[in-house]
């Protein structure tokens, strides 16, 4: 696969843009996040586990295609692509269109590339922030749900609930459909707003266009 061809230069151009020497550590830890788990392929055909078997004689030229990548501020187009699967919902009628869940499947060599990119936004905001708030548990490393709802019952059961009395209300929020909802705009800001290093906010940019999801017809094709 030849690298895309590079797109143009971003705002702040007098930001720090070096990028760190190859991508090798950030490949092994995705790869094995990959062995943990069984997630159906997504168009390719290529389940996790294919490029977990495979990333011992590939992986010096996917470091090589992905460290391209990360130079030319693209994320390729193939991987873009998501396959739209319908997964029935059980006791709902066929013919009732909530009785299915749109799955949208993912190339796993494409969710590989995008745990390097995460992996890579969060060592920068736990090094040079602003980091994220000292509450907030998700997107986090060395930190669960666990942690969180540990938190929670720290906070109901504490000398200063105890002695004040009283009750302790809990207000949970889901945001439905977050990602598709959040402006890109908003996620552009934000990573200018944490100083996050040029290169990643290129990719980042170019990961949000040109987006698509294909599915099957009436004929199956």
């Amino acid at each position: 696969m030849a690298p895309p061809p590079a797109v143009p230069e971003a705002d702040h151009q007098d930001d720090d843009d070096g990028i760190p020497e190859g991508t090798g550590v950030d490949l092994r830890v995705a790869v094995r996040r990959l062995k943990a788990r069984n997630t159906a392929p997504g168009s390719d055909g290529l389940p996790g586990k294919a490029w977990v078997l495979a990333s011992e004689a590939l992986g010096p030229r996917l470091e090589g295609l992905l460290s391209a990548c990360l130079e030319r501020g693209q994320f390729p187009l193939r991987w873009k692509t998501g396959k739209l699967v319908l997964i029935r919902k059980p006791g709902r009628p066929a013919d009732s269109p909530s009785a299915y869940r749109p799955v949208v499947l993912l190339d796993e060599v494409g969710k590989l590339f995008e745990r390097v990119i995460a992996n890579r936004l969060a060592e920068h905001l736990a090094g040079t922030g602003p980091d994220l708030a000292e509450h907030q548990f998700g997107f986090r490393k060395r930190r669960s749900t666990v942690d969180a709802i540990m938190r929670v019952r720290a906070l109901t059961t504490g000398d200063a609930v105890a002695r004040g009395g009283g009750d302790v209300l809990a207000v949970s929020l889901d945001i439905a459909n977050a990602f598709n909802s959040m402006p890109w705009s908003c996620i552009r800001e934000a990573l200018r707003y944490h100083r996050v290093p040029t290169y990643l906010r290129r990719i980042v940019g170019d990961y949000l266009t040109d987006r698509a999801v294909i599915y099957p017809g009436r004929n199956g094709e």
